[in-house]
């Protein structure tokens, strides 16, 4: 029974490469489906992980990769579909995706780093929980409303004020306090 969350995070995966056929043939409703499903399976397996304490090591890195995977190439796969059908958000959509990875890139590496020199394991909170949900509805309404430039512009600005708000907030409870040197009171004497 406890490994249900790594069977989830595992389906997770396999919604991969099923949203992207299905994006890319036209099948965009079924694709939302995917997309549905993939983060339904996300919260379960968290709340079940956790409720139950079926917490393992393999999903500890199953779940994120799962999680970062699947919001990678759900807004890398609208991003594509928006250049190749020179849609005018095809430049909001690209600013967000680099924005996202560049987030997801420092996310990891401070991440790594702070396990490797501090043994100090990054877990999610609140503020990292809000742009998860906003991403989820920013790249539903992106995949249904594409053509809306308006709408996508004010949605793109406020996932990216999440995003951003996410990696400082994480910095600052994670980072911050671990490798920046702290001024000596004493010394200020």
């Amino acid at each position: 029974m406890k490994h249900i969350p790594n069977i989830l995070s595992f389906i997770r995966l396999l919604c991969v490469p099923a949203f992207v056929l299905l994006f890319f043939n036209g099948y965009v409703w079924a694709a939302c489906g995917v997309f549905v499903f993939a983060s339904v399976t996300d919260v379960l397996d968290g709340w079940l992980a956790r409720r139950f304490n079926w917490i393992t090591n393999l999903g500890k890195v199953l779940d994120p990769v799962a999680d970062k995977l699947n919001q990678i190439t759900v807004l890398l796969c609208i991003t594509i579909k928006a250049g190749m059908t020179d849609a005018p958000t095809f430049p909001i959509v690209l600013t967000v995706f680099i924005i996202l990875l560049l987030k997801e890139f420092l996310m990891i590496a401070g991440g790594w780093l702070l396990l490797r020199k501090k043994k100090i394991v990054v877990y999610a909170l609140w503020y990292g929980k809000l742009a998860t949900v906003l991403f989820f509805a920013v790249t539903l309404t992106l995949m249904l409303a594409p053509e809306s430039f308006v709408l996508s512009l004010v949605l793109c600005i406020l996932l990216v004020a999440a995003i951003l708000l996410a990696l400082v907030m994480y910095y600052i409870k994670f980072f911050r306090n671990q490798f920046v040197r702290q001024s000596d009171p004493e010394k200020e004497n």
